[in-house]
């Protein structure tokens, strides 16, 4: 459902000929009723509220109508505080905004339903800025772009102090944003706008200034680094909490995702690890064994020890020498 959606936000973005992607629309459509399992508002999405909140704000800029009770569903969770997923609650309140204040402006809802979702949106805006921590940033550096998209959309951007703060916050955190998927939350942000204008854009002749950007690759550091990588399963069912602990050399500039192959060569069967390729980049599905599932509402938390959440992923997050990559399977 959500990469679906992502990608016909993008399509529609690029000013496409005269909607070759009905279908897929039709499609995302179809999508968002089979990801819902129970009845009515008291069920659940099979993927997750995020995924679930991407869909209906991509039908909306593509302004196709739903359900009300799909919006209904979206409206009861967030009352009921039941978006959260992953500790982090930012994002997806974010998505579940820009849905509810694209679906009141576009006027695809009726007027009681539009006022509710005009508070709820205003809601979720307040709750951004009582979340925004002090060094200006809402959640985590990647959550950060959604919530300034809601203050934009909303409009309270002019009035909330913590919009100017948070945009301070990303500026300095720029170089985080490294994939496509990240670069594409916060390229509209900065300059201005979100995913609600790309369904009131004017698409004319757009001239072919586009051109190739080098990446220059990220610099080699001499020498090596040890690394303690410890793999955690504090849920009820698993045998016991610590199932793995040792340190791992490897050369100075290595990533986590190459601590995690360095792990698995030094005693081969003894560490094993599998990893999913997905639009935000290299997601951890399974350790030793263990598959974090979306039904099972588990996954692979990656923290720094004790207990600090990374805020890259696998692919992109070196550890310094000496520290402790704690991987613990948690639920949400």
């Amino acid at each position: 459902t959500g990469r679906l959606a992502l990608y016909l936000l993008g399509l529609q973005a690029t000013c496409p000929p005269l909607s070759p992607h009905r279908s897929l629309v039709t499609w995302l459509k179809y999508s968002l009723e089979k990801d819902w399992t129970g009845s009515g508002r008291r069920g659940r999405p099979i993927t997750n509220y995020y995924q679930y909140g991407l869909g209906v704000l991509a039908l909306c800029v593509h302004r196709k109508r739903v359900r009300e009770e799909v919006i209904q569903r979206l409206l009861t969770a967030q009352h009921r505080g039941k978006l959260g997923h992953g500790g982090n609650t930012v994002d997806t309140e974010a998505v579940v905004a820009l849905a509810f204040t694209c679906l009141e402006k576009r006027r695809l809802v009726g007027t009681e339903l539009a006022a509710k979702l005009r508070v709820a949106a205003h809601e979720a805006s307040r709750s951004m800025a009582e979340a925004q921590g002090p060094d200006g940033i809402i959640g985590n550096i990647y959550s950060t772009p959604w919530a300034l998209q809601v203050f934009l959309a909303t409009g309270t951007c002019q009035t909330e102090p913590a919009f100017g703060q948070a945009m301070a916050a990303l500026l300095e955190n720029l170089e985080a944003f490294r994939t496509a998927a990240t670069m594409a939350q916060v390229l509209p942000v900065l300059h201005g706008h979100s995913y609600l204008d790309i369904a009131s854009m004017h698409c004319g002749a757009e001239p072919d200034t586009l051109t190739p950007l080098d990446m220059e690759p990220l610099p080699e550091v001499p020498g090596n680094k040890t690394v303690q990588l410890v793999v955690e399963c504090p849920l009820p069912w698993c045998y016991q909490l610590r199932l793995y602990d040792r340190p791992v050399p490897v050369p100075a500039s290595a990533s986590l995702l190459e601590v995690l192959q360095a792990a698995a060569a030094l005693e081969p069967g003894d560490f094993k690890f599998h990893t999913q390729d997905t639009a935000q980049g290299l997601f951890l599905t399974e350790v030793l064994g263990l598959e974090a599932r979306q039904e099972k509402r588990n996954y692979w938390q990656l923290l720094s020890g004790p207990n600090t959440p990374l805020e890259m992923g696998i692919a992109d997050y070196r550890p310094r020498d000496g520290d402790t990559i704690i991987l613990r399977l948690s639920e949400w």
